[in-house]
């Protein structure tokens, strides 16, 4: 079955669309319940994390942090952020006015990632910080590392089903090669700072282009053929 022109063309606009809608990378910290936090690094100096939304780094520092609430709060989590899914990073019960969070030291997560997204929530308050780590490139991570071969693998992946026989297996194929380079795309726009990984959005992207490898499976087979005596 061979997929209709009229598809192919309306995935340009839709493909422009994800891209305008992933791309911002701001984070809002949006501290909200009436609760105040602040915390410091041990080079870069302290933030008010109630009104900052990006917080610049080193790969030296050590991280601590300090929350207040108007009212006691029982519990209290902070959790990693990637394409919009939160990984946990701390989980606490209590009833207080105030709690802490820290040491972290840098070094020990920029070798994954050099750009983080926390967020956290307690009984009646939430917020979140964008972290970026100024000294460390974005190919120095296991990230943006992982995130290029994905990209590469996903492309030649693309092109190679695109000289295939249009058939449903090559289509599925070329939807998983697809999805991949959209993955390895979207880590690396994180790595740079292009893309917040805060944006559940940004999951359009392996979504894209595992679209896009519906539709260019076999796309040049026909020509090749026709090219042939």
């Amino acid at each position: 079955m061979k997929t209709p022109a009229l598809v192919r063309r309306s995935c340009i606009p839709l493909l422009v669309s994800i891209g305008l809608l992933v791309l911002p990378a701001s984070a809002d910290a949006n501290v909200s319940g009436g609760c105040t936090a602040t915390a410091t690094a041990s080079r870069s100096g302290a933030i008010d994390l109630t009104r900052a939304t990006v917080w610049h780094v080193k790969d030296a520092d050590v991280l601590n942090g300090l929350g207040n609430a108007p009212t006691a709060q029982k519990s209290a989590q902070l959790k990693v952020l990637m394409f919009g899914i939160g990984l946990p990073l701390l989980d606490r019960q209590g009833n207080s006015l105030s709690g802490a969070a820290g040491p972290y030291l840098i070094g020990d997560y920029d070798r994954y990632t050099r750009v983080l997204s926390v967020a956290g929530t307690s009984t009646t308050c939430d917020g979140s910080i964008l972290i970026i780590v100024d000294d460390v490139a974005p190919l120095r991570t296991w990230a943006g590392i992982l995130g290029l071969i994905a990209l590469l693998l996903g492309l030649i992946g693309l092109v190679a089903s695109s000289r295939q026989f249009p058939s449903g297996s090559a289509r599925v194929v070329g939807m998983v090669v697809g999805l991949l380079a959209g993955l390895g795309l979207g880590l690396l726009l994180q790595q740079g700072a292009i893309l917040d990984p805060a944006n559940v959005l940004g999951l359009l992207l392996p979504v894209g282009g595992a679209l896009l490898g519906l539709i260019v499976s076999g796309m040049f087979h026909r020509r090749s053929v026709a090219a042939g005596p």
